[in-house]
């Protein structure tokens, strides 16, 4: 009984944890929910080129 009330409460944490991440949103969705959609280039150290990473946050 304990065991079934631990799975259930953990996967509620989880499930609740992972809604709530905006920052990858598409630049659609994040503009209709009233975030700010940001481009920013930035150097990937690896290949030692600059890309465009997209960023949804807050205002």
């Amino acid at each position: 009984m304990k065991t079934t009330v631990f799975l259930i409460l953990t996967s509620i944490f989880i499930f609740l944890g992972c809604s709530q991440d905006i920052s990858k949103l598409a630049k659609n969705d994040c503009i209709k929910k009233g975030y700010k959609f940001k481009q920013e280039k930035a150097l990937n150290y690896r290949t030692g080129k600059y890309e465009i990473r997209t960023i949804c946050e807050k205002k």
